[in-house]
């Protein structure tokens, strides 16, 4: 039987789909927005467009977000989200339930979330799940030495997820709830003590987007619209300087995490990691200067490749293509 082959992947707000000869096929926010009359439920828009009325507090839909930080919140609305996902990607309905997924997932995720991240699944039309942590995905860019050791540094917007590995054995792996919504708050209070207007996290987060830089003194600034004490809308300029002192901590608190697990780690493997690097992936990863702090912050070789915010999917797709073996979760 023929099978349409996908890789997924779960990140903490988002669905990201890569077919196999089509490349990344689908990237939404995870926001399934619905109307609601006793048992009957009608979709009336996903992803992005979900989102936007989710911000906008809209009273004649209800929105979920049935799947925050990788894990399903609500499988019965994961399910919707994900099959209506599946029909934009796979326009035969006939390969719905034909459909072969290796799904890319944190590395702390239980058993327990797994199996029901997989019921969500199968319900969707996956007829073929294999789970695989992302570390292993983003390992798949990297041309080296299949016994050498790398440190995997998975920045998303909610969580860090930080991995250990060589091809053939998982050596270490930890999830933290640190990511770049941590920076938006960040830039949020910033703006609120040193500029004296309010700002929704959506705000800093679009700042964030357009200037953030590690670089010392980088004065390219942007404008934003915030509210002042007497509820009036004012235009304000911010430098990407400003933004730095607003995100750093952030960064610093993983890079400190990151020297303690290596210092924690047997000096063979410690030694290879050092070696041959850490690699960087994740959006948070995008912000110009980082490459360049983190070697600095670190002592240790970094990798950032082209497109750090789709190095999993990316990994991913070359999982699918690959005829070799790869580390999978077990369930």
């Amino acid at each position: 039987m023929f099978k349409v082959n996908l890789g997924i992947k779960f990140g903490s707000n988002e669905i990201i789909i890569y077919r196999k000869g089509f490349g990344i096929v689908a990237k939404e926010p995870a926001y399934l927005a619905v109307e609601e009359n006793g048992k009957r439920l009608k979709v009336k828009a996903t992803g992005l467009q979900a989102e936007k009325l989710f911000h906008s507090k809209s009273s004649s839909v209800t929105v979920y977000q049935p799947i925050e930080n990788s894990q399903i919140k609500n499988e019965k609305m994961a399910t919707v989200l994900l099959s209506e996902i599946l029909k934009k990607v796979v326009s035969d309905n006939f390969l719905l339930g034909h459909l072969s997924a290796l799904v890319a997932v944190p590395c702390a995720l239980s058993q327990n979330q797994l199996f029901v991240l997989k019921k969500v699944l199968k319900a969707s039309g996956v007829d073929k799940v294999t789970f695989v942590q992302n570390s292993v995905c983003a390992r798949a860019n990297l041309d080296i030495d299949s016994h050498a050791h790398v440190m995997v540094v998975d920045i998303g917007k909610y969580l860090t997820d930080i991995s250990i590995l060589n091809e053939y054995d998982f050596t270490f792996g930890r999830m933290y709830f640190m990511g770049g919504a941590d920076m938006d708050k960040s830039i949020t209070t910033f703006i609120e003590d040193n500029h004296n207007l309010e700002v929704s996290d959506l705000t800093s987060e679009a700042v964030k987007n357009e200037v953030a830089s590690l670089y010392d003194r980088d004065l390219y600034k942007t404008e934003y619209i915030g509210i002042d004490e007497n509820n009036k809308f004012i235009k304000h300029e911010i430098t990407a300087n400003e933004v730095k002192v607003a995100i750093l901590n952030v960064y610093d608190i993983i890079f400190k995490q990151v020297l303690e697990i290596l210092h924690s780690m047997p000096k063979e493997i410690a030694s290879d990691v050092y070696n041959n690097g850490v690699m960087l992936v994740g959006g948070a990863c995008k912000i110009s200067g980082l490459y360049e702090y983190a070697k600095k912050k670190l002592e240790l070789p970094i990798i950032i490749q082209d497109q750090p915010e789709d190095s999993v999917v990316l990994g991913l797709g070359k999982l699918l293509s690959s005829d070799k073996e790869f580390l999978t979760i077990k369930l």
